[in-house]
């Protein structure tokens, strides 16, 4: 019979495999006795029409007639067999994909194909282009332990989610995961009851998903709901060391300042951490002592601190056990703030002896760190190790520790002996026999300083000398406070030696280097103070010092663009300091920028609200650019602040007239009156206000005054002799006698000057070149004094014109204009040597005003 492959659907692995075997099914011998075949062949699918080839090339018809298969050709049996069954190969075949046929016998060649859309198909002997056919099959179960383990990888998987979402910053999906957790764990629990029994509980999991919880609540600021978790934990007799967590409540209860609630917390977790676990015992421990200080009980403080200090570790060194010294300086350091706040001085003593006795990791003078040797490869090896983790770790340890030390010195120095130097002595004494016996020079030079502050200039200088045969950095550090000194004291010579001392000594002392550059700056050698300014900063960027008095020195050598670069650089340091917004404002006003000068004279106003200075230099900038409502405005609030102001008080009065107010000009320049009483032009001023608005009466009295006070003034007599005219009053003779009296003494007094011309030149000189010196030397004055010495010469120039032009435009003073200099003119040769008397000639008695006045004298 015919052979054809077991099965119908072919391997992709080899394209003949099976080939030589066939299931038995597929033997058509007996098929005419088979009578479920020959039923099938009678039902509806084996009648319907079919369109094929026989083996003998014959086409086989579907058609039933009478029940009987038909055939065109009625062949024997066995080929009727071999049709049908090919028949059926060949309906088998036609289910491959995309109507392909598989190849059934070896006559056909692998790889081609018969029919016209196979040979268009691509080159595909192997058939590896078919998609590949899914599996039917059911995966196999899992067993209960893999069901479990599978829970809790997941269950581990959210716990890192939500640690990583609190990492960064994401709270709510930190709070979500971790909730999520909390639900996943407690159905993974009844799936292992379920599965595996009760005594299979994973208490370690749950343990760590619930505290991870509360630590997120915790650290969300969740306080209640964090309290309530840890409470559950607590609570929960499965978790054998949950009491611990009671510390994390304290700290809750610490944060909220209920520090009652704390201690009890704190306490109740000590009792549960076990002996053995010494370091987590005294950070609690600490806290008690923390909280009792917050509530300041300062003896229950000390009493924990004391006990933790007792905590010391014990060794086995030969066969016995042996206290080691602690090594917690924070716990000794606060127990002396307990000391001192209790005001004991015995006390105090001993906590520091005690704070002396505790230990560091290490020392300079650690043999793990010298070369004893003098071995190259063991130096290399020191080289290396110098800068590694644990070095680093170990020095960061001893500076923590000196500097408490250093800081509990300075804390009982002033209160266990009567002065602050006894105390410094006693603590140096103490230092001394110690492993920190190099912290004694640094308390000497801190009761140096101390000195300075309170001015005893001469026994901080004793003490500092002391230093000049030490070590290097001792050295440098005791000459640049003692080149301090100097420069307070103005001895510029000495300061300048002491400042070259501690240079030569320490060539990266920033400090040294600012004062000397301070010297050579009162010096007036600008260009080498500046280099020390920039050698300063080249060894500290952010020595503001050097920064500043860099500016100072650029400015001083009106090198403004570089100064305002100083001060800028300085601005990004200290943001919110006055001194530099001055100086930043006031360059912008040397460089002419007004906007930006006003801009940052009103920031440096927001730092100094109530600095009437800065209303007055602003009311100047706004005057200047004709912005007379901004600048009455600035002017009136400097007024308000600082009454006494004549720069000030001068522009309100002059606005006033020039806006036709003359009656309120009086009120500032009756100010003024009363703040230099001994200059008339105020009162003057006030009298011109008064006849301005038509109060002649007014003006006669105060001239009257004026005249009572300064008999002198030419200005005053011309005015009454004017005013009596007017009036018609008796009094003109008498003033207009006292006008050409004055006159004439004025011309008299005009000849003196003109023959002592070149003398008073000269001392005219000296005093501009003494006035110079002065303003050379108020150039290193404070900012507010520049401030206010810049705002007193504009506002007095302004004031000048504006005054003068106000008297001009009065249109009394047109006939009265004076056309000879002032009396009140002080002679710079000084008064004339007095006459010597005789009785050889005595004074005349005659007066020779005394003759009636002339219509001549009487102004037109």
């Amino acid at each position: 019979g015919f052979r054809c492959p077991k099965n119908s659907q072919m391997s992709d692995d080899d394209l003949y495999e099976g080939y030589n075997d066939y299931d038995a099914a597929l033997d058509d011998a007996g098929l005419e006795n088979d009578e479920q075949f020959q039923q099938a062949l009678k039902t509806s699918y084996g009648n319907r029409p079919r369109t094929g080839k026989t083996a003998a090339g014959a086409r086989v018809t579907t058609a039933m007639r009478g029940g009987r298969v038909g055939t065109a050709i009625r062949g024997t049996t066995a080929a009727a067999r071999t049709g049908t069954a090919a028949m059926r190969i060949g309906t088998a075949a036609a289910g491959g994909a995309e109507g392909e046929r598989r190849p059934m016998t070896a006559v056909k060649a692998a790889g081609f194909q018969s029919s016209r859309a196979a040979a268009n198909a691509p080159f595909d002997p192997l058939q590896q282009s078919r998609p590949a056919v899914p599996s039917i099959e059911k995966p196999p179960e899992e067993s209960p332990e893999e069901t479990i383990k599978n829970m809790e990888k997941k269950a581990h998987v959210l716990l890192e989610e939500s640690a990583a979402a609190m990492e960064t910053g994401d709270s709510q999906r930190a709070i979500d995961k971790a909730k999520e957790a909390v639900v996943h764990d407690r159905l993974l629990s009844r799936q292992r009851e379920q599965l595996l029994g009760p005594e299979q509980t994973n208490f370690d999991l749950t343990y760590a998903i619930l505290v991870h919880l509360a630590n997120v609540y915790e650290r969300c600021g969740l306080d209640a709901e964090a309290i309530t978790a840890y409470n559950t934990i607590i609570k929960n007799k499965v978790f054998e060391k949950a009491g611990r967590l009671r510390v994390n409540v304290g700290n809750i209860y610490f944060r909220q300042r209920h520090f009652l609630k704390a201690v009890k917390q704190y306490r109740m977790a000590l009792d549960q951490i076990p002996a053995t676990v010494q370091d987590l015992r005294n950070k609690v421990l600490r806290n008690i002592g923390h909280a009792f200080v917050c509530m300041g009980q300062y003896g229950d403080a000390a009493s924990s601190y004391e006990h933790l200090l007792d905590q010391t570790p014990i060794r086995e060194l030969g066969g016995q056990e042996v206290k080691l010294p602690g090594k917690d300086f924070a716990a000794a350091f606060n127990l002396m703030i307990c000391y001192f706040a209790l005001g004991d001085r015995e006390r105090m003593r001993k906590g520091f002896t005690r704070l002396l006795t505790l230990r560091t990791l290490s020392s300079d003078e650690d043999e793990r760190y010298l070369n004893l040797t003098n071995d190259e490869h063991v130096q290399l090896l020191l080289d290396i190790i110098k800068s590694d983790t644990l070095r680093v770790h170990e020095r960061e340890e001893r500076q923590a520790a000196d500097r408490f030390i250093m800081l509990s010195a300075r804390l009982i120095s002033p209160v266990i002996e009567p002065t602050y130097a006894a105390g410094c002595d006693w603590c140096i004494d103490a230092l001394l026999p110690t492993p920190h016996a190099h912290l004694a020079a640094e308390l000497e030079i801190s009761k140096a300083i101390n000195f300075l502050r309170s001015k005893d200039f001469p026994k901080a200088a004793e003490i500092l000398k002391m230093f000049e045969k030490k070590e290097s950095r001792l050295l440098s550090t005791a000459a640049a406070n003692l080149s301090f000194l100097y420069i307070l004291e103005g001895q510029y010579a000495n300061a300048d030696k002491y400042a070259e001392i501690a240079i030569g000594a320490d060539r990266y002392n920033a400090a040294a280097l600012v004062n000397k550059g301070n010297c050579l700056y009162m010096n007036r050698e600008f260009p080498k103070a500046a280099e020390c300014y920039r050698d300063a900063i080249d060894v500290e960027s952010t020595c503001v010092e050097a920064i500043y008095n860099l500016g100072l020195t650029y400015k001083a050598q009106q090198n403004y663009d570089d100064a305002l670069d100083c001060y800028l650089k300085l601005h990004a340091i200290l943001r919110s300091n006055a001194d530099i917004l001055y100086h930043i404002a006031h360059l912008y006003q040397l460089l002419g920028d007004a906007t930006q000068a006003a801009e940052w004279y009103g920031s440096l106003q927001s730092i100094v609200p109530n600095d009437p200075g800065i209303f007055s230099v602003l009311g100047d900038l706004y005057d200047k650019d004709n912005d007379k409502s901004l600048a009455f405005q600035n002017f009136a609030e400097a007024y308000r602040l600082n009454p006494s102001d004549i720069g000030v008080i001068s522009w309100m009065g002059a606005y006033y007239i020039d806006s036709q107010f003359c009656e309120k000009a009086i009120e500032y320049f009756q100010r003024a009156a009363v703040v230099q009483p001994g200059d008339v032009k105020w009162r003057l001023m006030v009298a011109t206000c008064y006849r301005r608005i038509g109060n002649y009466q007014q003006a006669m009295e105060t001239y009257k005054s004026i005249h009572n006070d300064f008999p002198e003034n030419i200005d005053c007599l011309r005015f009454l002799v004017r005013l009596c005219t007017d009036q018609g009053l008796s009094e003109v003779q008498e003033y207009a006698s006292r006008l050409k009296k004055l006159e004439k003494s004025k011309e008299a007094k005009d000849k003196r000057e003109s023959s002592a011309r070149t003398g008073s030149g000269r001392f005219g000189s000296g005093r501009h070149r003494a006035h110079r010196t002065d303003s050379g030397s108020s150039a290193r004055e404070a900012p507010a004094e520049d401030l206010r010495r810049s705002r007193d010469v504009t506002s007095a120039t302004s004031l000048d014109h504006t005054l003068r032009t106000a008297i001009d435009r009065d249109p009394l003073n047109d006939t009265l204009k004076p056309k000879q200099a002032d009396v009140s003119y002080s002679d710079p040769v000084g008064d004339l040597p007095q006459r010597p008397k005789t009785a050889a000639r005595g004074a005349r008695e005659e007066d020779e005003w005394n003759e009636d006045i002339g219509d001549d004298l009487l102004p037109e």
